[in-house]
C-alpha cells in the first residue's frame, strides 16, 4: 500500500510541476536574481572590511616606525 501512495504523490508532484512550469520558472529566476544581488552585497562588505583591516595594520606599522 505504501509504494502505491508514494507513487501517487510522485505522480501528482510531476503533474503539478508540468502544469505550473511558467510560474515555477519565474519564481526560481526571481530567487536566483535576489541571491546574486545578496552575494554582490556580501562581497562588497567583505572587501571593505579587508581594506579596513589592511589600512589599520599599515597605520600601526607607520606609528611603530615613527616611534623608533
Amino acid at each position: 500500500m505504501l509504494p502505491f501512495i508514494v507513487g501517487v504523490a510522485a505522480g501528482a508532484a510531476v503533474v503539478y510541476t508540468l502544469g505550473n512550469r511558467k510560474a515555477i520558472k519565474h519564481t526560481l529566476k526571481s530567487g536566483v536574481d535576489k541571491a546574486k544581488e545578496l552575494a554582490e552585497d556580501v562581497k562588497k562588505s567583505v572587501d571593505g572590511t579587508i581594506e579596513c583591516i589592511k589600512s589599520k595594520k599599515s597605520e600601526k606599522l607607520e606609528v611603530k616606525e615613527e616611534a623608533q
